[in-house]
């Protein structure tokens, strides 16, 4: 299994590009309960300066919902 690394901003534009989407939360996790180090990421993008901020937003709620530190 490859090791976890970001995501990067520029995956999450290519499926918003690639699909039609103005914003775009990418939310990844490798769970406990797997044998190789375990994980969590986000990533978010959006296509304008305003889409960016709702996508940002998107991803704060999801790491408080989450249980991360923010």
């Amino acid at each position: 299994m490859r090791d976890m690394t970001a995501i990067p901003i520029s995956a999450a534009k290519r499926i918003a590009d690639d699909y039609g989407y103005d914003q775009v939360v990418v939310y990844a996790r490798r769970c406990h309960d797997s044998p190789e180090p375990h994980g969590e990421h986000m990533t978010t993008y959006g296509r304008t300066v305003e889409h960016c901020g709702v996508a940002a937003r998107m991803g704060e709620t999801l790491k408080r919902f989450m249980g991360w530190e923010v």
